[in-house]
């Protein structure tokens, strides 16, 4: 998440490439391949939109890779409802998790946040 917000040096970085929109005046002037630029990571997000339904209850969350590459969807997600299920509110599951993550031997930066959509009361 960060690189792709944050280190430069993954954007439009520097590439050992052909580049067929060079002029052919260009390419008889270097004997190598034509430097080119593109990116390795992007920052524009994928959205897309749900309907969700007023008569339901929603549960969304969004993890780093610290989180997602040290536990599995499933039992994360039965973690938050059973924190969810004792009382605990969506900022302190969130940052339970994270820190719990966090905490575990060569861990990785860990971010979570869970947002709890609650039908009508949303």
């Amino acid at each position: 998440m960060s690189r792709a917000l944050g280190d430069l040096q993954y954007k439009n970085p520097v590439n050992a490439v052909e580049d067929e929109n060079l002029t052919t005046r260009a390419r008889r002037a270097s004997s190598s391949s034509a430097l080119v630029r593109g990116d390795f990571l992007s920052n524009d997000p994928y959205t897309s939109r749900r309907m969700l339904q007023s008569s339901r209850r929603y549960l969304l969350v969004i993890v780093s890779d610290g989180v997602s590459d040290r536990t599995d969807d499933t039992a994360l997600i039965q973690h938050v409802m059973k924190l969810s299920m004792r009382g605990l509110r969506a900022n302190d599951i969130a940052q339970e998790v994270a820190s719990s993550t966090a905490s575990r031997p060569k861990s990785d930066n860990a971010t979570c946040v869970v947002v709890m959509l609650d039908g009508q009361h949303s």
